[in-house]
């Protein structure tokens, strides 16, 4: 199951946070996933920033 996407998530303390995702499953081992997440906008990697922040 590749796939890629956005989705949005509302944070309790910085509000809304877009991301871009990427999911991969390696062929040697299908039980493993491994999902790659990356801020959409700006306002959102400025919310991430506040959070690394804390």
């Amino acid at each position: 199951m590749n796939g890629r996407g956005h989705k949005v998530l509302r944070h309790p303390d910085v509000g809304l946070i877009t991301v871009q995702f990427e999911m991969l499953m390696p062929l040697q081992d299908p039980d493993q996933r491994l999902m790659i997440c990356r801020a959409a906008d700006e306002e959102s990697q400025s919310a991430l920033d506040r959070l690394c922040a804390r």
